[in-house]
């Protein structure tokens, strides 16, 4: 992939979260077939999924690390947390990749994911039930997460940072 291809293909991908994010029930198919370039920057769903998952993964270990660098009482609120705080800034990415959970091609991410939640709060890495305790992290994580309503291009609203924290502390 060239240097200006993959340029493009995050623009794409940073369009397409966009439109996730403000209408959560999108398709991938959806998301290929509206975004300007989407057939040109992923050659299928799969290709997209993956690319979803990795922004969702890198968003994650974000969190972690701000979060581990806070010092949070416990490893496993640490890793909660910052479950909870990526799916709250990435709705619409999350409910792709849940409405997908199923799909043969992210076993392996999603495994992974399990064994960096349970690791991230303290399970030894070769613990025979690392991935075990990650899906119970996970689970607690999604019974945690609270999701803002979309905001929509129409609304004439700031949509910065500041101003959707403001709301959410407002409702």
């Amino acid at each position: 992939m060239t240097w200006n291809a993959y340029h493009r293909r995050k623009e794409t991908l940073r369009a397409m979260l966009t439109i996730a994010d403000q209408h959560r029930d999108v398709s991938l198919t959806d998301l290929l077939d509206t975004v300007d370039g989407g057939h040109d920057a992923f050659a299928n769903e799969t290709e997209l999924l993956f690319d979803l998952q990795m922004v969702w993964f890198q968003r994650l270990s974000g969190q972690m690390d701000r979060l581990l660098s806070e010092g949070l009482e416990t490893p496993e609120l640490v890793a909660v947390t910052a479950w909870v705080n990526a799916a709250a800034e990435m709705p619409g990415a999350r409910a792709l990749l849940d409405a997908h959970r199923t799909d043969p091609a992210l076993q392996k991410a999603q495994a992974k994911e399990l064994s960096f939640l349970a690791a991230s709060a303290g399970v030894p890495t070769h613990h025979p039930r690392l991935t075990d305790v990650g899906q119970r992290i996970q689970d607690s994580a999604r019974e945690s997460v609270v999701y803002a309503e979309p905001i929509t291009p129409d609304d004439n609203t700031r949509t910065g940072l500041i101003s959707r924290l403001r709301g959410m502390i407002a409702a």
